[in-house]
């Protein structure tokens, strides 16, 4: 399989003139990818984004949702701005408000893709898959004619790190089906059932309650903790941050980047070929999931910005820059001793950062190899040629 390529800019400012920052290089690396070859007039065009989490803020910037904006509009195209449910909707919307996700500062409508209540989804099936043989992608997502994907680039304390792959397996289905089936839970789990609480390694310390998506765990004194089923997720958030490790969810790093793949090659499925393209934006680099409750400090400094149609290779070429960057002091990277450029995600999560890439591209969704083409910008004499 020949090299993709791979678009990048820095995010290093060193000219002091406007059009050397980095929203200004975004535009032009735009330009340099070539947007509008994946876009038709008035085809209505998602631009997937995580929205955060309450209390997480270290999100893709608005700025960079209105450049694409602007951008897919400059191509003829219809663009909305779009999440899937992760707690519910109406509350999951005004937290993309507190975010900075409004249509006002996108110029674009923000909506859930799978509906108010999580629920409007179109299941597809998965050719070859092993675990995941159908899922139910978002019906925003499946009926929309084109996609943009931007993803921030970090870490996940489950799979390592979060970018463009994850970006579309996990978030590109909805959480349940009006048949009650659960997606997510079979993504994050080998079980359909809510994780087994087991009493005797319980400390009772409450963050389980308290990162729960959809308040289903209740604790009474330090006597009993009980999981509500028919509102449980099975999203697996509460095992993996339990310190006692009281909470128990098994899956193997092998299985869950399996897991991810399969449903990515259902949400790339509904679209036609060249329809998707992949931002990843590696900068503020925390060490967890922008699902979580908080937001730590960057492990890395920032990179700067990468686009291309291969979602394994953007993923790879990240996770190369993330891999050669020192370590920044006060941050958790420092708490693990870590001072050389390495695997950094890898390390402060305890993951092998290359399972999900390397399941990725057996499934055939990209190509780990990758041709690397930077735009750089010195001033007035910046330029950049649309890509044919």
């Amino acid at each position: 399989m020949p090299a993709s390529k791979v678009y990048f800019t820095s995010a290093r400012c060193t000219v002091w003139d406007s059009s050397c920052s980095l929203p200004f290089k975004y535009d032009q690396l735009l330009l340099l990818a070539g947007l509008k070859k994946y876009i038709s007039p008035k085809e209505k065009v998602a631009v997937k984004i995580h929205f955060g989490s309450q209390g997480c803020f270290r999100t893709v910037r608005p700025v960079f949702v209105r450049k694409t904006v602007d951008a897919i509009k400059a191509a003829g195209g219809r663009p909305f701005v779009t999440d899937t449910t992760r707690i519910d909707s109406l509350e999951y919307l005004e937290v993309a408000a507190y975010n900075g996700y409004t249509h006002l500062t996108c110029g674009a409508p923000v909506i859930i893709a799978d509906g108010l209540f999580g629920k409007d989804a179109v299941t597809v099936k998965v050719p070859g898959a092993k675990h995941i043989q159908e899922i139910d992608v978002a019906s925003a997502i499946y009926h929309a004619d084109a996609m943009v994907v931007l993803s921030h680039f970090k870490g996940h304390i489950q799979a390592g790190f979060g970018g463009a792959i994850k970006n579309m397996g996990m978030g590109g289905v909805s959480p349940f089906t009006h048949c009650g089936h659960n997606n997510r839970g079979r993504l994050h789990s080998v079980s359909a059932t809510p994780p087994e609480w087991q009493k005797g390694k319980c400390t009772f310390c409450g963050r389980c309650e308290k990162v729960c998506p959809t308040k289903s765990i209740s604790i009474k004194g330090k006597e009993s903790l009980k999981v509500n089923k028919d509102l449980c997720w099975i999203c697996g958030r509460c095992a993996r941050i339990c310190p006692a490790e009281a909470l128990a969810m098994p899956i193997t790093s092998e299985r869950l980047a399996i897991h991810i793949a399969e449903a990515s090659k259902a949400v790339i499925s509904t679209f036609k070929p060249k329809k998707i393209i992949y931002v990843n934006f590696i900068m503020e680099v925390q060490p967890e999931c922008d699902c979580m409750p908080v937001a730590d400090t960057p492990v890395v400094q920032d990179q700067g910005i990468l686009i291309s149609d291969d979602l394994v290779a953007v993923d790879r070429a990240s996770l190369d820059m993330v891999n050669r960057a020192k370590p920044l002091p006060q941050s958790r990277a420092e708490d693990y001793g870590l001072k050389e450029a390495g695997e950094v995600l890898s390390k402060v999560n305890k993951r092998d950062t290359n399972i999900t890439i390397e399941q990725s591209e057996k499934y055939g969704l990209g190509s780990s190899k990758y041709e690397l083409i930077e735009y750089k910008s010195e001033g007035k004499a910046g330029k950049a040629e649309e890509h044919i």
